[in-house]
């Protein structure tokens, strides 16, 4: 059972959770059709991109610290004892809160038409990496416990 945070947990977690992300969102897997389905033809981040990817790669590690520490509070808040069930409430809550907020997103503030084919790319592979994040984040918690 997780009883305490391992703040060395988080950090490799985290560590493992952006490189698995580096990955999703490169050439090697869903870089070109999330860019095709996004519009983005790559021209901006020869560009201004360059100059702000210090800045953008910062936000994005703080935010996947952020995610792994929720998901290390919420695997101790609620005592699981298993790897298993441990996925299990990772991926309930990963479900249950991101992706249907990224949902409502396509719904709502994706690029129209909202059903087309585009918004649906871009869905699928930004919650596609959240489901991987939460499955990596919590197996390497459960692991480190």
């Amino acid at each position: 059972m997780i009883t305490i945070i391992d703040p060395w947990a988080v950090l490799i977690a985290t560590v493992a959770a952006y490189l698995v992300g580096w990955a999703w969102y490169s050439p090697l897997l869903w870089q070109k059709p999330w860019m095709d389905a996004r519009g983005d033809t790559g021209e901006n981040w020869e560009t201004e991109g360059k100059k702000e990817m210090p800045k953008i790669m910062a936000y994005g590690f703080l935010n996947t610290l952020a995610e792994t520490f929720a998901i290390a509070v919420l695997l101790t808040l609620v005592g699981v004892s298993s790897l298993t069930q441990a996925l299990q409430v990772s991926l309930l809550f990963c479900f249950g809160f991101v992706v249907t907020t990224k949902f409502n997103d396509l719904l709502y503030t994706a690029l129209p038409p909202h059903w087309g084919r585009r918004a649906q790319i871009v869905f699928l592979v930004d919650t596609g990496y959240q489901i991987a994040l939460f499955t990596i984040v919590t197996t390497v918690i459960w692991y480190m416990h």
